[in-house]
């Protein structure tokens, strides 16, 4: 215990023994995530020989990827952007999902407002045995591409506030964690100090609650030339 402590600090390995025990009792949810504002300015440059596309349904459908079929409609039908990022050998070693305006949390009923100036990233992918290569720095810098192209300063995602690696990986290109939300959910109810409503009833028509971003942007930082070693250690 006193490893994870030292390791996750306080808050993160007190949410991460919360989660586990909500989780066992088979009754209960507890999340507490970490929102962090990752800069364009600090995403690196790409590798050469790779390069990163934006696919389509039809297109994605041809990989073997993590996202299952029905993952991927509920992700296009939200109208998020799925890039992919290609080796030299024009594998597909990579993914990501972008969205602009809003994004509705899948893994609680929370709906985030992004402000103008930001993105949102989410299920990111690497196949495994492209973990320790260039796929990741290629990936993030098709990200950053993608956003200059329209003109967003930062991404915004959620990360378990124990998700070391994660959120390790962020800290290299410059990414800031910029607040803290909780949600428990119990039986057909969730519960959030920071939503509005804070408390909703899970499935019924107006069961999403909200959490305003704007505001959350920190201060502009300076262009980071990082190693590909950096990408090797985050991945």
């Amino acid at each position: 215990m006193m490893h994870t402590i030292n390791m996750l600090g306080l808050f993160g390995a007190s949410s991460y023994v919360a989660a586990r025990m909500a989780r066992a009792s088979g009754l209960a949810a507890f999340h507490r995530y970490a929102i962090l504002a990752q800069p364009r300015a600090g995403l690196p440059s790409m590798p050469r020989g790779h390069q990163v596309t934006q696919l389509n349904p039809a297109e994605l459908s041809g990989y073997a990827v993590d996202a299952s079929p029905a993952v991927q409609a509920l992700r296009f039908g939200a109208g998020l952007s799925c890039l992919g990022v290609f080796d030299p050998k024009d594998k597909l070693t990579g993914l990501v999902w972008l969205g602009t305006g809003s994004y509705r949390e899948d893994e609680v009923e929370v709906c985030f407002r992004l402000p103008p100036e930001g993105c949102w990233d989410t299920g990111l992918w690497i196949a495994p045995q492209h973990r320790l290569g260039r796929s990741f720095a290629a990936l993030w810098a098709g990200v950053g591409l993608w956003m200059e192209q329209r003109g967003y300063t930062h991404s915004f995602s959620r990360i378990a506030d124990y998700n070391l690696p994660a959120l390790n990986a962020h800290r290299r290109m410059g990414g800031v964690v910029v607040a803290h939300h909780s949600f428990m959910q119990a039986g057909a109810w969730q519960w959030s100090l920071t939503t509005r409503p804070r408390l909703i009833r899970l499935g019924s028509p107006r069961g999403v609650a909200e959490l305003d971003l704007g505001g959350l942007l920190p201060a502009p930082a300076p262009s980071a030339d990082l190693r590909r070693d950096d990408f090797l250690r985050a991945a």
